[in-house]
């Protein structure tokens, strides 16, 4: 079974990766062909097809990190978190970005914002248990501290997400914290940042989730290993 789970994360990697070069190829070929307006076959801006591209060499960057973990450091991440990455990732570039689901659910970024808080705590989880039950680090991190190392680990990220964000909108005016309207209003003030809050909060609430789960099962565990 555990064989079976792996050839179809794998599968799943080495779809998303052809999927993501199309979408690279389909991202430049609009860059260079468009005009500051709309092209009038695919009827989107400059400013789209660049977001596209963007998040494509993002994605083929990051999509194979988590094997280049494993093998670099020696650690195994789980199947399913592989497949709830490659999801992730999915959902983020080739449905949130290409097919324009951002622009078609309204709370598409905000449910995607949530995963990743989920997915980065998990993650968390994974390293400092990885690090906690290494035989040449003598340490012994109690259930509260991986948790809370989890929870600071996903809301760290995920607030280097948005700086990241910020950087692009500075130096390529990309929008992507939603501080300008689709009819051209630029929002000032508290409604400038609401984009950003809303993301930084669903991030800490899926890390948050996470965390706590996290903690109740290894409290779960050590008292099941205390009976037996």
């Amino acid at each position: 079974m555990k064989k079976k789970t792996f050839e179809i994360h794998t599968l799943m990697t080495t779809i998303l990766f052809g999927m993501l070069i199309l979408s690279f190829i389909y991202g430049t070929g609009g860059i260079v062909f468009s005009t500051a307006g709309k092209m009038a076959f695919f009827d989107r801006s400059r400013m789209e097809y660049a977001k596209i591209t963007l998040q494509c060499i993002l994605g083929l960057t990051v999509l194979f990190l988590p094997a280049a973990l494993e093998h670099r450091f020696k650690i195994t991440f789980s199947n399913e978190m592989h497949i709830l990455f490659v999801l992730f990732l999915y959902g983020a570039i080739i449905l949130g970005e290409v097919q324009g689901y951002y622009k078609k659910f309204f709370h598409w970024d905000t449910l995607l914002h949530t995963l990743s808080g989920v997915m980065l705590s998990s993650f968390g989880f994974c390293i400092i248990d990885i690090i906690n039950k290494s035989e040449k680090v003598n340490l012994a991190l109690s259930d509260l501290f991986m948790a809370f190392f989890s929870f600071c680990f996903a809301v760290t990220l995920g607030a280097i997400w948005e700086i990241v964000e910020f950087m692009m909108d500075v130096v390529m005016d990309l929008n992507m914290q939603q501080y300008n309207l689709p009819d051209g209003t630029v929002l000032t003030g508290h409604y400038a940042v609401v984009d950003t809050m809303k993301d930084l909060i669903v991030d800490t609430l899926g890390a948050l989730l996470i965390s706590v789960i996290g903690y109740i099962l290894l409290k779960r565990q050590k008292s099941a290993s205390v009976k037996k």
